[in-house]
């Protein structure tokens, strides 16, 4: 029954946000960022409702909002908070009801309450470890460690200018694919490969570095791209243009090199690796200073 009750209420939630949105995308582009009220003056404390003589405070309208889809929580709360407000009110209202019922001493209420606190409270612990131990001098210490243990890679830095079609229409594919064509004919006779690159390439970011995409391993471009890259000679470039989903590309190898893997390219992997360590050594510590008894085994008797 208690399923059903919390199914029932995040339809609900969701409908409450599917409004929210198409509201919200319709007077988006009547404001700016200025008709919004300044958050920045509200405490966690501060009381924005009362429903009942229960105040709702601002906390909770900020939890309330993290929980909302994806392309709500890109809006700014202050854009949509008094409807973020409403959805706290209207779900204080439901909860009221609920105690009135009784439905607050059904026993799978307890059950998920209990277990959604311990949740919350383990993650906000977790989170308060990690930002004390996995400070930028932690992970710099860990790297030391931990790149002794990585492979060298073999890398390539290149450069590439990119021709990419107006549209996936034959004739714009093929007039990409004679512009990029026509580009190598100039770089055989002698123009400047960053000077193409900065007039010409699709690829905006590069092109400002005359078309220099810096080391890379294999496995980080796309396959047509990498397979021709790797293929090349020092200081060669390709002499017919590689297609790609972006586009044609003209490229030359610059340097290759064997390095191991950079402290920001592994930082992701690292910090997970020392969270589950760290987290595992807190456990143990906590285990170890508890008193606890398990009813159920599990049927070979925990073996």
């Amino acid at each position: 029954m208690f399923a059903n009750r919390t199914l029932a209420l995040l339809k609900r939630v969701r409908l409450f946000a599917t409004c929210l949105a198409l509201t919200c995308a319709s007077t988006s582009g009547a404001q700016d960022d200025n008709s919004y009220p300044d958050l920045s003056q509200l405490s966690p404390e501060t009381v924005v409702a009362v429903v009942n003589g229960n105040p709702i405070n601002f906390a909770q309208v900020e939890y309330a909002y993290t929980l909302l889809p994806a392309e709500l929580t890109a809006l700014p709360l202050a854009q949509i908070l008094p409807q973020v407000v409403q959805l706290v009110i209207e779900q204080r209202l439901l909860a009221e009801e609920a105690v009135k019922q009784s439905l607050h001493e059904d026993v799978a209420y307890k059950a998920a309450l209990q277990f959604q606190a311990d949740r919350l409270l383990q993650e906000t612990v977790i989170a308060q470890m990690m930002a004390d131990q996995l400070t930028d001098e932690a992970l710099e210490i860990a790297y030391t460690v931990y790149s002794m243990q990585l492979p060298l890679e073999e890398r390539v830095r290149a450069r590439h200018i990119l021709i990419a079609p107006g549209s996936n229409d034959e004739a714009d594919v093929r007039d990409a694919l004679v512009e990029a064509q026509d580009l190598i004919r100039q770089l055989n006779e002698g123009a400047d490969f960053a000077e193409l690159a900065l007039e010409f390439s699709d690829d905006t970011g590069s092109a400002e570095q005359g078309g220099d995409l810096g080391f890379f391993p294999r496995g980080r471009m796309v396959e047509p791209f990498e397979d021709a890259a790797f293929a090349l000679e020092l200081n060669a470039f390709t002499q017919e243009a590689v297609a790609s989903p972006f586009g044609f590309h003209i490229i030359e190898v610059l340097e290759r090199t064997e390095m191991k893997p950079t402290l920001d390219e592994v930082r992701e992997e690292l910090m997970t690796q020392l969270e589950t360590q760290r987290l595992s050594i807190k456990l143990s510590e906590l285990r170890a200073g508890a008193e606890i008894m398990t009813i159920i085994e599990s049927a070979d008797g925990g073996n």
